[in-house]
């Protein structure tokens, strides 16, 4: 195939987005002109899930397409090697993109176990670890050829102590360091323009790049993967009070005790109870206005490649993907923050929405169950690439082609293996309405999700849904041995619950 007719392919990462939020509750939301623009000629999936709602896993899944069991990276272990650690038979998509005469570049937030994209093949600028693009070189050049002054940040509330005022991004950084001047959680104004937010500097270099394959015309896959909206929440003018507090209603199941969930649940909402020392909606409503406008900020920024596809007419040959890593669990619950161990609707729905000239034209599907490990392959599949048989997800190619068709997956796992407080194993599996998650030692979940979209009552001992339950754990099983999801904690956890396969 010659490069004329070879499909480029713009892949936008957001990181941790209070996505259910948006789309589920009423009252006051963020402004995503860059989602919506995509979604008007697009094909948008709302039935969208992560792998795992944990960053470095979820994003080794983004790069291989397949589950953290099967990639190794089971948590934020960032000294974990994706090259040296995982099976020799598993590897990251730019390989094959690159074997295809494809250019491929990467921006912004990596986190998917030690090194950086470039140690794949990547073009463009990623950093080590959780990475603070603040500090580097890189942003300083930024700042200068565009007359940008340092962002200074207004700390307006730190969970682990007094707040700070005119803090130097520059210097502080955003890393999750608990100790520092900004830290997590927090959030915050930022006191200069809102070009001087990471995302603005990342899609700004994104375009740069953009506007060189303009000039080469050389096919490429291009990644995008921005450090917002993850908190700290960091806003910065005009997005800035574009959320009044008080008029964001209580979240649906912000009153929910909790009663009839696991051990760990009941226990993790009154620890954040005790680190927050909130109680009441009044007391979340200001930190919830501040991230649905980071999310506002972050998804502004993307537009700007947008824009440079349509100037440079590149977009007439290029498919755009949209979609997060995984979502967050801000003031839900009861009042928990960031992703806690849970697997709630509020950490495992995403968004995901992709135009392909040509194909696609404002469709919306609402019954087919995918993820964003399916984008792998879907972007192999578009790059004619023969899919690789290692990999976990299916292409989303022919879902685009025909929206209506019935061959399609009927059930959907996902996984977790803890987080910081809490390390047991947990799966989740979707079928139909319902929703069964399953944890090693402790109680299971049950929801009918059609009825109960927030998750108020928990089915799992009701008698009338036996047969469903029994439904659950029956695909749960295959689905686990369908995907050699073998570790030796898996298979405590299928003995434990008696998943056997049917």
């Amino acid at each position: 195939m010659d490069n004329a007719k070879k499909m480029n392919i713009v892949w936008l990462v957001q990181d941790h987005v209070v996505w259910k939020h948006y789309r589920d509750t009423e009252g006051p939301k963020p402004t995503l002109p860059t989602y919506e623009k995509l979604s008007a000629e697009g094909t948008e999936f709302n039935n969208a899930y992560t792998p795992i709602p944990l960053c470095g896993p979820a994003r080794c899944s983004l790069l291989t397409g397949v589950y953290p069991h099967k990639h190794g990276i089971l948590n934020n272990n960032k000294h974990l090697d994706l090259a040296k650690d995982t099976p020799s038979d598993v590897n990251i998509y730019s390989k094959y993109l690159l074997d295809k005469g494809y250019r491929t570049g990467f921006f912004g937030k990596w986190h998917a176990g030690s090194g950086i994209a470039q140690d794949f093949g990547f073009e463009g600028y990623s950093l080590p670890g959780y990475g603070n693009p603040y500090g580097t070189e890189e942003y300083g050049k930024y700042l200068q050829e565009n007359n940008l002054s340092k962002p200074f940040v207004d700390v307006e509330w730190k969970l682990t102590g007094k707040v700070h005022k005119d803090v130097d991004l520059t210097e502080t950084g955003i890393e999750p360091n608990p100790n520092s001047a900004i830290g997590h959680p927090a959030a915050g104004v930022i006191k200069a323009p809102a070009e001087t937010t990471e995302a603005y500097f990342l899609s700004k270099l994104a375009c740069e790049w953009l506007e060189q394959r303009v000039e080469d015309q050389e096919p490429f896959v291009l990644r995008v993967d921005t450090w917002g909206p993850h908190q700290p929440y960091l806003v910065s003018e005009p997005f800035k009070d574009t959320i009044s507090p008080k008029d964001i209603p209580e979240y649906p199941n912000f009153k929910n005790d909790f009663a009839d969930r696991p051990t760990y649940h009941q226990r993790d909402r009154d620890e954040w109870r005790k680190k927050t020392g909130f109680t009441t909606w009044e007391e979340w409503q200001p930190i919830v206005a501040r991230a649905y406008e980071h999310f506002s900020q972050n998804d502004s920024a993307l537009e700007q490649i947008l824009d440079t596809l349509e100037r440079t007419g590149l977009d007439k040959n290029t498919v755009v993907i949209y979609t997060a890593d995984h979502g967050d669990i801000l003031a839900s619950n009861g009042g928990l923050f960031d992703k806690d161990s849970m697997l709630t609707e509020e950490t495992m729905a995403i968004p995901l929405v992709i135009k392909w000239p040509g194909v696609t034209d404002g469709q919306k599907i609402k019954d087919k169950l995918v993820s964003n490990m399916d984008l792998v392959p879907t972007v192999l599949e578009m790059a004619g690439v023969d899919v690789p048989d290692f990999i976990d997800g299916t292409s989303l190619v022919n879902l685009l082609k025909e929206p209506n068709t019935k061959e399609w997956r009927e059930d959907l796992m996902a996984e977790h293996f803890g987080h910081i407080n809490y390390h047991n194993i947990q799966r989740v599996l979707y079928w139909k309405e319902y929703k069964y998650v399953a944890h090693k030692d402790d109680s299971d979940e049950l929801y009918d999700l059609g009825s109960d979209p927030f998750e108020l009552k928990n089915l799992i001992d009701d008698p009338s849904m036996e047969s469903v339950l029994n439904e659950m754990k029956n695909r749960l099983a295959n689905r686990m041995l369908e995907y050699d999801d073998s570790l030796e904690e898996s298979k405590e956890l299928m003995a434990q619950k008696n998943l056997v396969k049917q």
